[in-house]
């Protein structure tokens, strides 16, 4: 077969260079099209869409979020298949395209179909900007006579800010650090002896951490902009919240 092969070849000289040409000629058009990354993985188009139901079971985010995903997210033009995960407070719905497809056209088919996608009440589908063909790029944000606090808020309020303004960069990410949190202690005894509950301290701490709008006062030529100025900036603030009031008498 082999020997058959090659004198075939050797009698067909033009043959064997017309096919040899045509190999180089795609080869060299393959690798003009082809996208050289720090993570070469060529994959076809890829939409992850994300959901955190916390607290839930596998079980339940199966039922609840991962199925309903599932079929809302069926049948978009140019999906492939779909490959789903449900874990312990996660759900994760991969959506594969054809080769071929725009990648962006199709993250706006999935947004377009999960706007009518029911889910329950407070959960909110995302989707993961995570990019297997693409390039990541990790730093540390260190600083002598800084706190971790510090340092957090230096990365979430100013450094990603800056970062998002650069072209090419699709998400920023952060980890690590310490997150401001009021925690509020309730003893259930003194609530009991004060016939309020639970869901009374929570309310009303929601409800006195907000601002609100207000008319306008004209005066002459002049006019104010009247609002409440009511965010929870300090411990001080949420010690002050009146939960209930009795015979007239706030109770805080």
């Amino acid at each position: 077969m082999i020997v058959r092969a090659i004198h075939a070849s050797l009698k067909n000289p033009a043959l064997v260079l017309l096919l040899a040409g045509a190999l180089v000629s795609g080869g060299v058009f393959a690798y003009t099209r082809l996208d050289i990354e720090a993570y070469p993985n060529p994959v076809p188009p890829m939409v992850e869409v994300l959901t955190q139901p916390n607290g839930w079971s596998a079980e339940e985010v199966e039922r609840y979020v991962t199925i309903p995903l599932e079929v809302g997210l069926s049948g978009m033009a140019g999906l492939k298949h779909l490959r789903t995960q449900s874990l312990f407070g996660l759900s994760d719905v991969k959506c594969y395209f054809d080769w071929g497809t725009d990648y962006w056209a199709a993250r706006q088919e999935v947004i377009n179909r999960l706007q009518f996608v029911q889910l329950p009440a407070g959960m909110q589908a995302q989707l993961s900007p995570w990019n297997a063909i693409g390039e990541v790029f990790r730093y540390t944000v260190e600083g002598p006579g800084y706190t971790l606090d510090e340092l957090k808020s230096a990365q979430d309020w100013i450094l990603e800010r800056q970062w998002r303004r650069v072209p090419g960069v699709v998400d920023v990410t952060g980890y690590g650090g310490l997150t401001r949190e009021y925690h509020v202690e309730v003893d259930p005894f003194r609530l009991r002896a004060q016939h309020l509950s639970l869901a009374q301290v929570v309310s009303s701490i929601a409800n006195a951490n907000m601002n609100v709008g207000g008319q306008r006062l004209t005066l002459g030529e002049q006019s104010y902009d009247i609002r409440g100025v009511g965010m929870l900036r300090n411990t001080h603030d949420i010690e002050n919240v009146v939960i209930a009031e009795t015979a007239g008498i706030p109770m805080r």
